[in-house]
């Protein structure tokens, strides 16, 4: 009863945050919604998955010294998808939901964030240096410049020949679906978009920083491993289309027009 609670709790204010923004909208005309039935009718064995994408996430690794870390973030209600390097994002959640742009290691302050409203898509544009990720949140904890990892992760990254990488991890925890593909014609596509955050056994969950109870870490940062939530989720969505830890599967997919798009259902933002 008492989880109970400070979920509904923390629905509220995540509603109250999606009304203050939505009070004076100036977002653009919803892009076309993607058909999802057909991304995810392609065979897993129809395209090339990979073990792992360009992205860097060690800190020590020169590679993600390639920018500076933001210090006052970037907002849009969308921008104009001119074919550019970037990503789709649908918001198939009931109501307005944020999303959450963080260069590599630089996870205090966002580099851009966007709100869309229920059932519509925008587009992020993206320079080519980015690497990191995509998060649902809310702007009470993730404007606050206290880092908020415990999420769903859309990682992606550029390479020099211009082409995106891509994957979905559940490493930093599950807070909800997340859908990604490929926009080249490819078919390649990765993620899930079922229900796993009720259910999954004791020593599974944490709190977000906003009171949301989600599924934790499956890999703390010294290496070791949360079974119990890793063994959850390759159970209910599977390695192949997810990083459940650094070990399992092929979960990364590459788009070689620098652009993919993503699909985000209801989670715990």
């Amino acid at each position: 009863m008492i989880l109970q609670s400070l979920i509904a709790i923390s629905g509220l204010l995540a509603t109250a945050t999606a009304i203050s923004r939505s009070g004076s909208v100036d977002a653009p005309v919803s892009l076309p919604s993607p058909n999802i039935t057909a991304i995810t009718s392609v065979p897993q064995s129809k395209f090339k998955s990979y073990k792992s994408g360009n992205l860097h996430r060690a800190a020590t690794d020169a590679k993600t010294k390639r920018w500076t870390c933001s210090t006052s973030p970037i907002f849009t209600w969308g921008e104009y998808d001119d074919g550019g390097k970037g990503v789709l994002i649908t918001n198939a959640d009931g109501d307005w939901r944020g999303f959450y742009f963080y260069y590599n290691n630089c996870d205090s302050v966002p580099y851009k964030y966007v709100w869309i409203n229920a059932g519509e898509t925008q587009f992020v544009s993206l320079p080519a240096d980015f690497q990191g990720r995509v998060v649902r949140g809310v702007d009470s904890s993730m404007l606050n410049g206290s880092p908020q990892l415990l999420a769903t992760w859309f990682e992606l990254s550029f390479d020099a020949a211009g082409w995106a990488w891509g994957d979905v991890s559940l490493i930093r925890g599950c807070d909800g679906g997340a859908l990604m593909w490929s926009t080249d014609g490819s078919g390649a596509w990765k993620g899930f978009t079922q229900w796993i955050l009720d259910g999954a056994p004791e020593g599974s969950y944490d709190m977000k920083n906003d009171g949301q109870w989600v599924l934790k870490y499956t890999e703390n940062v010294d290496g070791s491993i949360n079974t119990a939530p890793r063994d959850w989720e390759l159970e209910k969505v599977g390695a192949e289309y997810v990083y459940v830890d650094d070990y399992h599967g092929n979960p990364v997919i590459a788009s070689t027009n620098g652009r993919f798009g993503t699909y985000w259902p209801a989670g715990r933002p």
